[in-house]
């Protein structure tokens, strides 16, 4: 039997060498990732990466079910962290976006409600100086009429 195991492995080991061919994998070339397009690539790859990982989190979960294993639950817990991770880090980002839109809506309707206010301010004023306010004082005055009663002290 030994001999029928070694022409067994022996036949393998001639198959593998007959065919040892490289195969060579070309490397797509990647631009740099450039500022501008920051958030867009953590978006869709962060997005992408999820789904894959939930993708996993189920394949796993149903190889653990046939057939538990230690290592595997362990495998499985961590890769269902590293899935939740990445969700928290998309929803943090969503947030910032939101909190920031809020804040620049805010900003405009507080500026707005001053301009309006500095503008109700300005009309209600008179822009005048003391003379031009002294001589529309005069302009529209009335004199008063009055008799002159003789002065006499009373004793």
């Amino acid at each position: 039997m030994s001999e029928e195991v070694q022409s067994i492995v022996g036949t393998l080991i001639d198959q593998l060498k007959e065919n040892n061919k490289t195969v060579e994998k070309v490397k797509a070339e990647r631009d740099p990732l450039k500022k501008e397009d920051l958030e867009k690539f953590v978006i869709e790859r962060g997005g992408a990466l999820i789904e894959d990982a939930l993708e996993m989190v189920a394949t796993v979960k149903d190889f653990i079910i046939s057939a538990p294993n230690a290592e595997d639950v362990d495998a499985l817990a961590g890769l269902i962290n590293a899935t939740s991770s990445a969700m928290e880090t998309l929803n943090k980002i969503n947030i910032q976006e939101k909190k920031s839109d809020t804040s620049v809506k805010l900003k405009t309707m507080d500026i707005e409600s001053k301009r309006e206010l500095l503008q109700a301010d300005n009309t209600q004023r008179v822009l005048a100086t003391r003379e031009e306010i002294f001589k529309m004082l005069t302009d529209k005055a009335k004199p008063i009429e009055a008799e002159i009663v003789d002065d006499k002290r009373i004793e």
